[in-house]
């Protein structure tokens, strides 16, 4: 509970929650779905800021619009996310499979937001993290500023208009990778969507996760995205993630496979061998739930299946796309 929250302001404007956000002398937060804040104890927060009237609840396809980006505003909650149509069909269903699977009541994914769950990090314990991660997913961030300046101009021989002490607001928009998002945000910005590259139309995904109960954290969980384009895999992401982990990809399987040619699915046998060659270099931290070592050798398990099952997927919709197989 914020035992010492003193404000509560209800913003109707972007830049009125960044100048409420960027203020020096109360510490300011946002509330989004508000279920990670519930939890806090933290008592040098005295106002929060209710993100619910900043129209960024849209889920939005820009590929029309010279930005072939599926954007998604901070505000969509991991339901909408699990049950969105618009992330039917185009190769990343393993976003709405990990916006499920990230809380398993559904009173909490009406109410968690995708925002406050990147915003959170590795504390919110959500695959979708995983997935962003895997899909090359860009967080859009907004900051705000006021800036006073001195228009005190002229001299004594030419004087000036005097303006000093101007004040005026300022914004900055820029884009963060979500693999190093943890990283590179600044204290202050404000998470106003998420950028998916929309991928190609022979690209499978898989997503798994290992849990002590299917309504548990996962302690271990994996993606993997592979795209097919003029018979090379194109692209190819492997991330795993977890509780209390960041999510992390292993370029080192997908480097073995990125530009090799993609006339048949990868072999059983070397698909093994990629894997076994890579995961030596996926080295998880251990928690009180579950010990590196463990999550290493389940990792390679995981990696294999995501990997056969994301070829194969991708394999399908190649072949559907060029005529020779069957769309079911």
């Amino acid at each position: 509970m914020l035992l010492k929250l003193v404000e509560y302001h209800w913003a109707e404007h972007i830049e009125d929650a960044l100048l409420l956000l960027g203020r020096l002398d109360v510490k300011t937060v946002p509330l989004a779905g508000g279920t990670y804040l519930l939890g806090v104890r933290d008592e040098h927060i005295q106002a929060v800021v209710d993100l619910r009237d900043l129209q960024l609840a849209y889920i939005e396809d820009s590929s029309n619009n010279n930005s072939n980006y599926l954007r998604i505003g901070a505000m969509i909650t991991l339901q909408t996310l699990s049950e969105a149509p618009q992330l039917k069909g185009i190769g990343i269903d393993v976003l709405s499979q990990a916006a499920h699977a990230s809380a398993s009541s559904r009173l909490i994914r009406n109410s968690a937001t995708i925002g406050g769950t990147v915003a959170t990090g590795p504390v919110s314990q959500a695959d979708l993290l995983t997935a962003l991660v895997a899909l090359d997913a860009e967080i859009v961030v907004r900051s705000g500023s006021r800036t006073q300046v001195n228009l005190s101009g002229g001299s004594t021989d030419r004087p000036g208009l005097a303006l000093s002490g101007v004040v005026f607001k300022g914004r900055q928009e820029r884009r963060i990778a979500s693999s190093t998002f943890e990283l590179e945000r600044r204290p202050n910005e404000l998470i106003t969507e998420i950028a998916i590259p929309r991928p190609l139309t022979a690209c499978g995904t898989s997503f798994q996760r290992v849990s002590r109960a299917p309504s548990d954290a996962a302690l271990l969980n994996v993606v993997a995205l592979v795209e097919i384009e003029n018979g090379l895999y194109k692209r190819v992401r492997l991330a795993f993630g977890g509780v209390n982990m960041e999510p992390v990809r292993v370029t080192a399987i997908e480097q073995q496979l990125e530009g090799q040619p993609a006339a048949q699915p990868v072999s059983s046998n070397t698909l093994q061998a990629i894997v076994r060659n890579g995961i030596p270099l996926f080295r998880p931290p251990t928690d009180v739930r579950v010990s590196g070592s463990y999550r290493r050798v389940s990792g390679a398990n995981l990696a294999f299946h995501a990997l056969e099952e994301a070829i194969n997927s991708a394999h399908w919709r190649s072949s559907v796309a060029s005529g020779t197989g069957r769309d079911v």
